[in-house]
């Protein structure tokens, strides 16, 4: 909010006229993103009281998991540029079909890699994977980020969690996409686990999720 009301504040008390033109892209930038911001975190608070009062019902059907991700990857696009990241693809050749809400599971997997997005330093590394190991589902989203301290990994995925209180704050994260995360890959009947070898040694979110047996969609 602090931002948005010195971005108000520039529109209003600009200087000269081309110092005030430039002053006014600048503090409609800084608009823009805020409210994108806020827009999200009050889209986040209400997913966890739709989570919390049982009101998420999902709508399942045959999803092709590659049409997930490639839209997962299309909705973090945003962050991954703003962080001018790389990201590296690698899916299977053979298609794999989950039996799911499409919409949900694009939601896991923009959040994992939004995440990841935001917790890695410019330029940084980003993975995308996916296999099959029996009847499963394996993806996995690594990065090369700031890490988890061991003491944190078994809460990393409770709402309203923090790693580093001050950093998530100050990139407007609230703790929330992994709580989203983890109750939305158990309710498709998957799991996910996270793995890091401590801060600034980048993390691991491994997510398996059930196949559809009965063939493509």
């Amino acid at each position: 909010m602090a931002a948005i009301k010195a971005a108000t504040y520039t529109l209003d008390h600009g200087s000269a006229r081309e110092t005030k033109a430039r002053q006014e892209i600048d503090a409609l930038a800084i608009l823009d993103r805020q409210v994108d911001q806020l827009v999200r975190l009050v889209d986040d608070l209400l997913e966890v009281s739709r989570i919390r009062t049982g009101k998420i019902t999902l709508r399942l059907e045959p999803v092709d998991l590659e049409k997930v991700l490639r839209q997962a990857i299309e909705t973090a696009q945003p962050e991954l540029d703003r962080g001018r990241h790389t990201l590296k693809v690698d899916l299977p050749n053979d298609q794999i079909v989950l039996r799911g809400d499409l919409v949900r599971l694009i939601q896991v997997f923009a959040n994992l890699l939004n995440n990841a997005a935001k917790y890695t330093d410019p330029n940084g590394k980003i993975e995308l994977s996916a296999e099959r190991f029996g009847r499963e589902a394996i993806v996995t989203v690594r990065d090369n980020g700031i890490g988890i301290p061991s003491d944190m990994l078994p809460h990393i995925f409770d709402f309203f969690t923090q790693v580093d209180g001050g950093e998530r704050r100050e990139k407007g994260g609230l703790g929330i996409g992994l709580g989203l995360v983890r109750d939305l890959v158990k309710r498709h009947g998957g799991s996910v686990e996270a793995k890091s070898d401590g801060q600034g040694r980048g993390s691991t979110f491994t997510v398996r999720l059930p196949i559809f047996e009965d063939g493509p969609p």
